[in-house]
């Protein structure tokens, strides 16, 4: 049962790199440049952002006790992220990551917590 869910996780994630849409997927493994990236900025802030600059993909980095939902959805130029939170004031802060893979150039990211816009904590790049 382990190998054949392993198998699908993989073929999600092979068609989801392959696919040219719009898509947001929370990560279990992280690509060594990115967790080095990871590693400098900390756990302070809430969100933060790593860019790929050779790719047209993100990297998202939720820090919360809570229990987090992310979609992702385009309206004209703008990438909107919406962040759905229940905040868990006993549970200790995990890192959430998730990659956001863009379909093409766009002018803005618009990033809401539970309804209200919020801004990114932390840009960077590589």
């Amino acid at each position: 049962m382990k190998k054949l869910m392993s198998l699908l996780i993989m073929a999600v994630l092979i068609m989801t790199a392959c696919n040219s849409e719009l898509a947001i997927t929370e990560l279990n493994s992280v690509p060594k440049r990115v967790n080095e990236i990871i590693e400098v900025l900390g756990s302070n802030d809430y969100v933060q952002m790593i860019n790929d600059s050779n790719k047209d993909i993100s990297y998202i980095i939720i820090n919360t006790g809570g229990t987090v939902t992310v979609s992702v959805e385009s309206k004209d130029d703008t990438i909107l992220i919406n962040i759905d939170e229940v905040e868990n004031e006993n549970k200790d802060k995990q890192k959430h990551i998730y990659k956001l893979t863009k379909d093409r150039d766009y002018e803005m990211i618009g990033l809401y917590k539970n309804g209200e816009e919020i801004p990114f904590d932390t840009v960077t790049g590589f």
